[in-house]
């Protein structure tokens, strides 16, 4: 047993292409863990009840006031909802439909931020597998090439057992590097899409407050007369 451990332990330095492909996949490990950690604080940070947000800054926007609004609003640094409602605020003087342009556009930009770095961690996870699988057709190769050389007469199925177990090991890495790539990628993507819809409806939220300003507008105008 203590022998086979020893084998096993300096599998990954028998060939040179596995050293080459578990370095890459080490490459790859490391890149993932960084994204997921990337995504995982993004979407902590820009947590927010936008229905808390918009209730306290009704009165404001209904009144026209876009200065007291905005401070209420407070800091929208890369929250994509609170900037939404920002740059609708700032545009609330614009016609009806300028200000549904204005909104649609930094939706589009938003949506940018917040899928943000998945598509590198969805390739990861569908590339992975196939560089260990690489790994693995090379090991078989290198096993059936050792299989047929003189070291074979002495050692028997262990030249072929060692080319086969390294295989493994490659494939090992390859779903190691996939596995929480995939799951982290669809659990950040069902995050991103939640988002989305909820900008959706602050848009149309929004188009109700600022419907109710411009009709303030109007009736304050005509008292006037």
């Amino acid at each position: 047993m203590e022998g086979m451990g020893g084998l096993m332990g300096l599998l990954v330095l028998r060939n040179a292409h596995s050293v080459a492909i578990l370095g890459i996949l080490a490459c790859c490990s490391l890149v993932c863990v960084m994204f997921i950690f990337e995504r995982w604080f993004y979407f902590r940070k820009i947590q927010v009840d936008p229905e808390k947000v918009l209730l306290k800054i009704r009165d404001s926007v209904i009144a026209g006031d876009k200065e007291e609004a905005l401070r209420l609003l407070g800091d929208t640094k890369d929250n994509p909802l609170l900037t939404l409602i920002q740059t609708g605020i700032r545009g609330s003087d614009l016609p009806k439909e300028q200000v549904a342009e204005l909104l649609r556009a930094s939706q589009i930009r938003q949506r940018a931020a917040l899928e943000r770095n998945l598509g590198v961690l969805g390739t990861l996870g569908n590339v992975a597998p196939f560089i260990g699988l690489l790994g693995t057709v090379l090991g078989i190769i290198q096993a059936f090439h050792d299989l047929a050389g003189p070291a074979a007469e002495s050692q028997g199925a262990n030249v072929v057992a060692v080319g086969i177990a390294e295989a493994l090991v490659a494939t090992a890495a390859g779903l190691f590097v996939a596995i929480p790539a995939v799951v982290f990628y669809n659990a950040f993507l069902k995050k991103a899409r939640a988002l989305l819809l909820e900008m959706e409806v602050i848009t149309a939220e929004l188009a109700v407050l600022l419907s109710l300003r411009q009709g303030s507008a109007r009736a304050g105008a005509g008292h006037g007369r």
